[in-house]
């Protein structure tokens, strides 16, 4: 489809001034070229233009974010005023506000696609221009991009925002049952995943999707969150062989996966040692994900085998730390840190993304987490570039600034779509609730099997030295995208009132009550059956 049909059929009507004059920009290009040669005062002109829209398309993200931040806050302050006054705490009111946190939702949900959109208008213009007229403009054009950006522009905090307000008038101001932060230090925990593919299109619509079901997991509510907060970095070893890399890819009974993780900016202390298990004896063939902490100055003193497995249990038990968290502990350290020295393990790989979890605090049976933002960076030292200094175990010139411009694309791989991992504690008797069926079931989403971000970024650095690929590999040809065959998901009415599954809001929580009653009542059927 041609860029300029599909700007038509994706406008949202009441913005429609205010997207790139994308026809009118490339009507300059070709009338002027018909006319006569490109001359330098076309090319001023047609940056003038350029320039002009840009501007109009940036200021009114900017206007939309801060109308879409005070509704927001006009909301978070009438909340409060139910909540201090119990005379205004009726369910009126409540599902009032819900309705208003709703638009604004859906909202952010347009203003995203709009955004998008536009971006991909200039791409595409740019490239147009270079190439009839033989010029470098797409180069040139850099500085006015990155100094009014459309692809660096983050609606996470804004839905996170959001989120938390919504599951304040689910609970109609009662406070939320469980922490979120616990399970943070569990040494090993069982889920059944899968996961899926979202192209950039659809991301947030999905997000809006699972916040209006479950709450953004924030683990520290006493701070404000920060787009920051939700920055993932993982450095995976491996050795020149890449055994760990073909263990996991032939699905081998006992194949490691081992990574250092941090959540947040490069100055967090506290880093994750992990190490994923396929079928693990001392679970009785059961695959598990185990971990525990270490400060980042011990790093790589546990690396270079200097801290031992018990001087780290030592600690813990100093500081009163219960036993069996200290014997997995030792468990997982003894291990790891004899993976590293027999396996002649090295760091190969970082992953990097942004990371939104939904999660009801406390409770672990149904996660879902999406990942944005995905890149992979080389960590290797090779003869022609050495990476990292003497006893660093990840390179010092990489933060978390994405896209990371600075580095040089032979040096990183940004994936093209976001990752869905849904996570059920299966062994729990978790089944997915329906709305998640409904939701993997979209055309929102693209179902990709066993997917690995190691795996991936692992064989686009090093394929010349994989003897396996992945399966997914020729998936990443097609067009991930798929027509809309149901009514599920955002859309509005004629009127441009939201829709969720083509339905009101009201209407929809109507129908997952009844759901929910007749499920309840045939269950006390059977049981007065039996």
């Amino acid at each position: 489809m041609k860029f300029a049909v599909q700007l038509q059929q994706d406008i949202f009507a009441p913005w429609r001034l205010s997207y790139i004059n994308y026809d009118v920009l490339k009507t300059e290009l070709k009338a002027r070229q018909l006319d006569h040669g490109w001359t330098d005062q076309d090319e001023k002109d047609f940056i003038h233009l350029l320039t002009n829209e840009l501007d109009k398309v940036y200021d009114f993200v900017c206007a939309k974010l801060t109308e879409v931040e005070a509704r927001t806050s006009y909301c978070e302050r009438t909340l409060q005023t139910f909540m201090n006054n119990p005379s205004w705490s009726s369910e009126q009111n409540w599902n009032i506000m819900d309705d208003a946190l709703t638009e604004i939702l859906f909202d952010v949900n347009d203003l995203a696609k709009f955004t998008r959109l536009n971006y991909i208008g200039f791409q595409k213009i740019l490239k147009k221009h270079d190439k009839w007229t033989g010029l470098h403009l797409q180069q040139d054009f850099i500085p006015q991009l990155r100094d009014k950006p459309l692809d660096k522009q983050r609606f996470d905090v804004a839905i996170v925002y959001i989120s938390a307000l919504h599951d304040l008038c689910r609970l109609q101001g009662r406070p939320r049952d469980g922490n979120a932060a616990a399970g943070g230090d569990q040494n090993a925990f069982e889920r059944a995943t899968a996961k899926y593919w979202i192209h950039p299109d659809n991301v947030t619509e999905v997000k809006s999707i699972i916040m209006l079901h479950l709450p953004v997991l924030i683990f520290n509510k006493d701070k404000k969150y920060e787009v920051s907060d939700s920055a993932i970095s993982s450095i995976y070893y491996d050795n020149k062989d890449f055994d760990l890399y073909t263990g996991r890819l032939q699905r081998d009974e006992g194949a490691e996966a081992i990574r250092f993780r941090w959540y947040g900016p490069m100055e967090s202390k506290s880093i994750f040692i992990e190490r994923k298990t396929h079928h693990a004896s001392w679970l009785e063939g059961a695959s598990v994900k185990d971990r525990f902490r270490l400060n980042v100055d011990d790093v790589a003193k546990f690396v270079a085998g200097e801290l031992t497995p018990d001087e780290i249990t030592d600690r813990l038990r100093n500081k009163n730390v219960d036993e069996k968290i200290c014997e997995d502990t030792h468990f997982i350290a003894s291990g790891i840190q004899k993976s590293l020295k027999e396996k002649h393990l090295n760091p190969v790989l970082r992953a990097f993304y942004n990371r939104t979890a939904f999660q009801l605090p406390g409770d672990q049976r149904v996660r879902v987490s999406l990942d944005t933002d995905l890149c992979f960076i080389r960590e290797d030292n090779s003869l022609d570039k050495e990476r990292r200094g003497e006893g660093e175990w990840r390179r010092p010139d990489v933060g978390i600034d994405y896209p990371f411009s600075a580095l040089d694309e032979t040096e990183i791989c940004r994936f093209p779509y976001a990752v869905l991992e849904t996570k059920l504690q299966t062994h729990l008797g978790q089944e997915p609730p329906e709305w998640l069926t409904k939701l993997i079931e979209s055309h929102l989403v693209h179902e990709v099997p066993r997917f690995s971000k190691y795996l991936h970024g692992a064989c686009y650095f090093y394929r010349d030295q994989m003897p396996l690929l992945p399966w997914w590999l020729p998936e990443m040809d097609i067009d991930i995208r798929k027509p809309r065959a149901t009514n599920f998901g955002l859309t509005r009415s004629k009127s441009f009132k939201p829709l969720i599954d083509g339905r009101y809001r009201r209407a929809m929580e109507a129908e997952e009550r009844r759901l929910s009653d007749n499920a309840k009542n045939e269950g006390k059927r059977t049981s007065l059956r039996r």
